[in-house]
């Protein structure tokens, strides 16, 4: 049944991906256009729930591909993700999308 749920799995992340896609660049847009710029840069430590090389580089690019963040770093040992992102929010609310991220990812790659 697991074949079954894979093709699932992707097309949810794509449609979970091209959703944030849109709305980061839908930010940064009224940001550049706006009179004066509102962003508050920050760099935020995140857990690393992936295991496989592939999927951390799949994370780590497309967190980069996203307007508004960046991976800054990755720890020796592979277990903290420094993650830039150009609008600071609530701690708990980046982790929190981070965390999505990854696990959607684990997913589609387990």
């Amino acid at each position: 049944m697991r074949i079954f749920r894979i093709p699932i799995d992707i097309i949810s992340f794509l449609g979970f991906y091209l959703y944030n896609l849109v709305k980061s660049n839908l930010i940064i847009a009224a940001d550049i256009l706006s009179p004066r710029l509102n962003n508050d840069p920050v760099l935020v430590e995140a857990p690393i729930i992936i295991q496989s090389q592939f999927g951390l580089l799949l994370f780590s690019n497309l967190l980069s591909m996203t307007p508004g963040t960046l991976s800054y770093d990755i720890s020796p040992d592979r277990k903290r993700l420094t993650v830039h992102f150009l609008y600071r929010k609530s701690e708990e609310k980046m982790l929190a999308e981070i965390e999505e991220i990854q696990e959607r990812i684990k997913k589609i790659i387990n």
